[in-house]
């Protein structure tokens, strides 16, 4: 049996940590006041000549928010998740939400940092760029998932929604267009939106009809903004490439094997992280190196089989694309033809 040396296991731990922290900020700041010791006692432990205590491996892990059994090598089968719910209050899912930008900060502030996202959704962050689908889809979680009281019997309603909700969603997916992505579509991606809709149309929950058409809308508006993303490579804000960063950031696959669950791989430097959904919108993680090896190669072997529609095959990519616009438009006329049949 290999005996693991504790060293390596303390290096490692730092060095995820190193990962972690803005580019610009220090690994040997951080731990001398994290932990209240000098540089030098910081420099020690980042060398492994001082072993860490337990209460100083608690305060560290509690700050970054990862668990120090990540860092076993041994196959358990037992891998610990991160994750939060939030209790039935709206002010709760802003804090929710400020939780996510944190993690987005993060991710972008490291230097070779990537995200491979395998979608049985939309991307959530796209929805945070149209103020018509960020509504529809702020309100659709606080009504129907997380079941606040004061919404059971509302109607759809964007002013029932706090103002700093679509801040925070707004600066989430201006630091996502910033990130390197691939994405892996299928043709059901689409599909859980939609349904939203529609549920809400049947349900009687829209006002009116022109409420739900607007929401069609902003989704078509969405759809078309991702196939030009698509198109040119990149996720830039207005297409413009910040100092720095390479030219193309982004790829879309399509897949003709179905996607269960969002699944989304976060490089970092040496460091990965996987973050699964869970009921609806939430999210769970993970830094455990052995699933998150796993993960990338089961998404990897996904690439393999699937097209590559951006940048490239131009006729795959409008055939994906017009597709998902026919069910936006059979959406539309179904709204509308029930709403005349109710006039």
């Amino acid at each position: 049996m290999k005996i693991v040396d504790p060293k390596d296991i303390q290096i490692q731990f730092l060095n995820r940590i190193n990962d972690l922290i803005p580019k610009e900020t220090s690994l040997v700041v951080v731990l001398s006041d994290l932990l209240e010791i000098s540089n030098d006692s910081a420099y020690r432990r980042m060398r492994g000549e001082t072993m860490l205590t337990i209460e100083e491996i608690v305060t560290l892990c509690d700050s970054f928010n990862i668990s120090f059994d990540a860092f076993s090598r041994k196959e358990t089968g037992l891998v610990t998740f991160r994750y939060k719910l939030i209790e039935p209050q709206k002010e709760n899912l802003l804090e929710y939400m400020k939780g996510i930008l944190s993690d987005m900060k993060t991710i972008a502030n490291c230097k070779n940092s990537n995200i491979i996202y395998a979608c049985s959704d939309i991307p959530v962050f796209y929805h945070y760029d149209y103020p018509e689908t960020a509504a529809f889809k702020l309100f659709y979680w606080m009504k129907s998932i997380m079941n606040i009281p004061e919404l059971e019997k509302a109607k759809y309603n964007p002013e029932l929604i706090d103002p700093e909700l679509f801040e925070v969603t707004k600066n989430i997916i201006s630091l996502y267009k910033q990130i390197p992505s691939i994405e892996i579509w299928t043709d059901l991606t689409i599909h859980s939106t939609i349904k939203q809709i529609e549920y809400y149309w049947e349900a009687g929950v829209f006002e009116n009809v022109e409420d739900a058409i607007i929401i069609c809308d902003g989704l078509h508006k969405l759809i078309a903004d991702i196939q030009d993303k698509a198109e040119k490579t990149v996720k830039y804000e207005d297409g413009k490439i910040p100092e720095g960063m390479p030219e193309k950031n982004y790829e879309l696959y399509h897949s003709d094997i179905q996607i269960i669950n969002n699944s989304v791989l976060v490089n970092l430097d040496q460091t990965k992280a996987v973050y699964l959904s869970h009921f609806s919108f939430y999210t769970m993680s993970t830094m455990n190196d052995i699933y998150n090896e796993k993960t990338a190669a089961w998404l990897n072997s996904l690439i393999k089989r699937s097209v590559l529609i951006s940048g490239v095959a131009e006729k795959q990519r409008y055939q994906f694309f017009k597709r998902m616009f026919q069910l936006l438009d059979d959406l539309k006329n179904k709204i509308t033809q029930s709403a005349s049949n109710q006039e």
